[in-house]
């Protein structure tokens, strides 16, 4: 019998604004925080959310789900130094790249080419919206048929998504649903 991870066991996932937009767009938060993962983000990546999209954060963030690191302002100041390939990065990725940093042991959730990128570089463990699509299929948490219906729903609003690897998952998924 396998051993049901406990929180302290569980990886740590650091999530992007567009990771959390997307799931937002697709009415998916609460399937994402079901995930066998710890959740944590900055309060930067926070104010880039709208809204409506704060709205169904907000009981996360209460219930203490997802964890809010609150940078300094002079930690926000010195984000600009964090890596010579950086300056590319909005000041809201350096945050979630310094957090990262500041953790150690966990991996990036973001759709973010450049900020992927820069956290690959660095050694980090990057994974996407397709992953954790996924992850939502393989731990159960829907049934492949409605996540493969959130992904073609997203692929109408979401033109940065790689049509290839979305037709591959939703493939598998219709094979899975038959």
């Amino acid at each position: 019998m396998s051993e049901v991870p406990t929180p302290e066991k569980l990886p740590i996932a650091i999530n992007d604004a567009n990771l959390f937009i997307d799931l937002c767009e697709v009415q998916l938060i609460p399937a994402f925080f079901g995930l066998s993962l710890v959740f944590h983000t900055t309060q930067l990546i926070l104010s880039e959310l709208e809204d409506e999209q704060m709205l169904q954060l907000r009981p996360y963030v209460k219930s203490g789900a997802l964890c809010v690191r609150h940078l300094s302002q002079e930690e926000i100041e010195n984000l600009d130094t964090l890596s010579p390939h950086s300056r590319k990065l909005s000041r809201q990725d350096l945050s979630l790249y310094f957090y990262a940093q500041e953790i150690g042991d966990c991996m990036i959730l973001t759709s973010d080419n450049r900020l992927r990128k820069e956290a690959q570089r660095q050694g980090f463990e990057v994974h996407g919206i397709l992953w954790v699509l996924e992850q939502m299929v393989n731990q159960q948490l829907l049934p492949p048929k409605e996540v493969a219906s959130a992904l073609q729903d997203l692929m109408l609003v979401n033109a940065w998504l790689p049509v290839r690897e979305c037709g591959e998952m939703l493939e598998k998924w219709q094979i899975t649903m038959s």
